[in-house]
C-alpha cells in the first residue's frame, strides 16, 4: 500500500505520496478550505497517511478518518529526534512518508473529540482563573499606589468603599476592573456547573473524586488528560507521562536523579500541585508522608512527592476501579 505524508499548516497542507518501492506519486499542495479538503481526499485515498500532532493536524485527521481513510499521528518532540532538524514543508512531508514506510514512525495518542471538548472546558475554566487573579492583582496595586486601605470585603457584591475611599481620579479605572472581575466570575460559575456535569456523568471522575483534594474540576482534567489508564503500562509511566518524573545521570555505577522532567501535560502537573497542598490538610496519609519528607528535602520538593505519590494512587485506582482508602 501506498504511504502519504501530510505537513499540515493553518491555511494549507503539502502532501507527499509514495508508492511500495518509495517511488513519489504524488507531490502537492492543497487548501485547507472545504473543496481543497475535497481534493485532498481523492489524492490520499487508497494509502496509508500521517501526519505531525499539532493544533492544525486535528482538523484534518478528524476530516480523513470520517471518510474511512487510515491516518496515523507522529509525535512531534519524538519525530524531531529521528528525522532532524526541519528545511522545508516538501522536505518535512518526503521524510515522513520514507519513515512510514519504513515502520520507524514514533506514534502519537490522539483522543477521541468527546475527550477533546472535556479538556478545552477545563483549559477555559484555568484561563479565566488566571484573567480573574491577573484583575484582582492589578486591583490591589491601584489601592496600593494611592495609600487606599480596604479591609477583607474588597471583592465582595456589596463595595461601599469604592464611593467612601477612592480618590476621584481612580475611581472609573477601578470600576472597570471590578466590573470584569464580575463579568469573568459569572463565566467561572458557568463553567463549574458544566465541568461539575461532565464529572457526575464520568465513572472514573467520579472515583477521584473520593481523594481528599481532589473536586470535580481536578477529577475530570485528570481523567481527560490520562484518557484511558490502560494505555500506561505502569503507574512510574504515568508519572513520566504528567512530567513529574525526576531526570537521571548515569554513569557506570554513577546515578543522579534532577529536578522533574516537566515534560508532558502542565495541566496535570498544575492540578495535581494544587491538589497536594489540600491532601496534606485533609487526607491522614498524605499528610503522614508530607511531614516525614519535609524534614529532609524541604517543602517546595515534598509537594512534588506528594503529588507524584497522588498519581500513583489515580492509576490504582482507574486500573482496578475502587475509591480511594485514607490510612488510618
Amino acid at each position: 500500500m501506498d504511504s502519504t505524508a501530510i505537513d499540515t499548516h493553518k491555511e494549507s497542507v503539502v502532501v507527499h505520496r509514495i508508492d511500495e518501492n518509495t517511488n513519489p506519486v504524488l507531490r502537492e499542495r492543497y487548501l485547507t478550505t472545504q473543496e481543497g479538503l475535497e481534493k485532498l481526499l481523492v489524492g490520499v485515498r487508497g494509502s496509508v497517511c500521517v501526519l505531525e500532532a499539532c493544533t492544525t493536524s486535528y482538523p484534518i485527521y478528524d476530516f480523513l478518518t470520517g471518510r474511512g481513510v487510515e491516518v496515523k499521528v507522529a509525535h512531534p518532540l519524538l519525530l524531531k529526534s529521528i528525522s532532524g532538524l526541519k528545511k522545508t514543508d516538501k522536505v518535512d512531508a518526503e521524510r515522513m512518508a520514507l519513515m512510514l514506510k519504513a515502520g520507524i514512525i514514533p506514534l502519537a495518542h490522539i483522543p477521541s473529540q468527546a475527550v477533546r471538548l472535556n479538556r478545552d472546558l477545563v483549559r477555559q475554566h484555568i484561563s479565566l482563573t488566571q484573567q480573574r487573579t491577573a484583575e484582582k492583582n492589578r486591583v490591589q496595586a491601584l489601592l496600593l499606589r494611592y495609600r487606599v486601605k480596604v479591609g477583607k470585603n474588597l471583592f465582595r457584591k456589596k463595595r461601599g468603599w469604592l464611593n467612601e475611599e477612592v480618590p476621584v481620579e481612580v475611581k472609573p479605572v477601578l470600576e472597570q476592573c471590578l466590573e470584569h472581575i464580575d463579568y469573568l466570575n459569572r463565566l467561572l460559575y458557568r463553567a463549574d456547573k458544566q465541568i461539575k456535569q461532565k464529572a457526575s456523568e464520568n465513572p472514573g471522575a467520579v472515583l477521584l473524586t473520593t481523594i481528599p483534594g481532589v473536586a470535580h474540576f481536578s477529577a475530570l482534567l485528570l481523567v481527560s488528560f490520562i484518557d484511558g489508564v490502560e494505555r500506561f503500562h505502569s503507574a512510574e509511566q504515568l508519572v513520566s507521562y504528567a512530567g513529574l518524573a525526576p531526570t537521571i545521570y548515569q554513569s557506570g555505577e554513577k546515578k543522579i536523579l534532577g529536578h522533574i522532567s516537566k515534560r508532558g501535560t502542565k495541566e496535570m502537573r498544575w492540578a495535581l500541585t494544587q491538589c497536594a497542598w489540600l491532601a496534606v490538610r485533609h487526607s491522614k496519609k498524605f499528610r503522614r508522608f508530607y511531614l516525614k519528607k519535609k524534614r529532609k528535602i524541604g517543602k517546595k520538593k515534598t509537594i512534588i512527592a506528594v503529588a507524584r505519590k497522588m498519581l500513583t494512587a489515580v492509576y490504582f485506582m482507574l486500573k482496578r476501579g475502587e475509591e480511594f482508602r485514607d490510612a488510618c
